[in-house]
């Protein structure tokens, strides 16, 4: 089995999810207790969220 970084799988992933479901934004984020880093994100229409978007884990919700 070929080894996938996590951006890679994320945007298979993506593909699929919005062929099957109407939202307008998917993200994947890591999240270490200190920082919420947003790995992967897709944008419908409207962005909301793009990737490399960074916040303090206290003040994400």
């Amino acid at each position: 089995m070929p080894n996938h970084t996590i951006e890679e799988v994320a945007g298979h992933v993506f593909e699929l999810l919005k062929e099957k479901i109407d939202l307008n934004t998917f993200f994947i984020a890591s999240n270490d207790g200190q920082e919420v880093d947003v790995v992967k994100a897709f944008n419908r229409e409207e962005v909301l969220l793009e990737e490399g978007f960074n916040i303090d884990f206290q003040e994400s919700y």
